[in-house]
This record gives structure tokens, sequence and C-alpha cells, in this order.
């Protein structure tokens, strides 16, 4: 659930100041880089269109007349981009954080199916039983070298033909 609201929780930030929603996210390249972008390119068009500083405690009247839509569509529209790239941001690093659990919990049910077998067989373990999730279909993780999608219960990667990280603990 956590995960799932993160990236909402950094396009909102990215909405009510530049940048916060990438720091949220702890990008502070990128943090820096939109808020460069937004910060500055609004003062190179206030500067260019010649705004008159205005109070907005005294007249929040008087900003909206004062400021024109040639300053503010601009501002506006890369704010919007900031937090639609927060937001992307976001929902790619809670995919990569549940591939890397995925793949943790795969390398642990096959340790422990590994561990645990000392029956009939001769060395040769068995499929592992945590390769199957709990509605027996088979878990999908994701290969560190190239990132496609390998069955849990192979030792390589069919796409790259590396080997996966549990299958060097099996080689014992």
């Amino acid at each position: 659930m956590r995960n799932q609201l993160r990236p909402v929780l950094a396009a909102l930030l990215a909405l009510v100041f530049p940048g916060l929603g990438h720091l949220a996210l702890r990008r502070w390249g990128r943090a820096l880089l939109w808020h460069l972008t937004i910060v500055g390119g609004g003062v190179a068009l206030f500067a260019l269109y010649d705004v008159e500083p205005v109070d907005p405690l005294a007249d929040p009247a008087a900003l909206t007349a004062a400021v024109p839509t040639d300053v503010t569509l601009p501002i506006v529209l890369l704010s919007a981009l900031s937090a639609l790239d927060a937001y992307l941001v976001g929902r790619a690093d809670a995919a990569e954080r549940d591939r890397a659990e995925a793949a943790a919990e795969a390398m642990r049910r096959r340790a422990a199916s590994a561990d645990g077998d000392d029956g009939p067989g001769g060395g040769q373990s068995p499929p592992p039983a945590a390769a199957t999730g709990e509605d027996g279909e088979t878990l999908e993780v994701s290969c560190p070298n190239c990132g496609k999608e390998v069955d849990a219960d192979l030792d390589f990667c069919h796409w790259c033909t590396e080997p996966l990280p549990w299958a060097e603990s099996d080689a014992r």
C-alpha cells in the first residue's frame, strides 16, 4: 500500500514546490534540475515580459491582473511536467522494489527447499516448492543482468544466458 501512495505523494509535492516530489523520492539530481528549470524559467519569463513585482498579500486580485498568460502558462506547464515525472519515477521505483522483493523471496524459498532436500534423488534437487505461488502458478522474477522476466525455478536467464543469483548458491 505504501508503495502505491509514494508516486501520488511525490506528484502532489512536486505541484506544491518545484523539486520537492523528487526530493521525497530521494532523486537529488532530478530535484535540483526541476527546481532550477522551473524557478529559472519563471525568473527569465518575468524579466523577458518585464512584469512588475506585486505583493500578493496586499492585493490578491492584482496578482492575476499583473501576470500575463504568456508567463503563467509555461510555468504551469513545467510544474505539471515535473509532477508527471515525479509520478512516473515513483512508479518505476515501486516496480523495481517489487521485483527485488520477488527475487529475494524466490532465492529464500529456493535456498530453503535445497537445504531440506536429504531424500532420494542423488543430490538432484527437485524444482523448488517456493517457485510456485499460493495458487500453484510459477513465480516470475527479473534477471538482474538484462531485466527480462524469467522463471524462478531456472538457474540461468534464458534470454541472456547469465546465471541467476540463486544458481550460484546451489553450486557449493
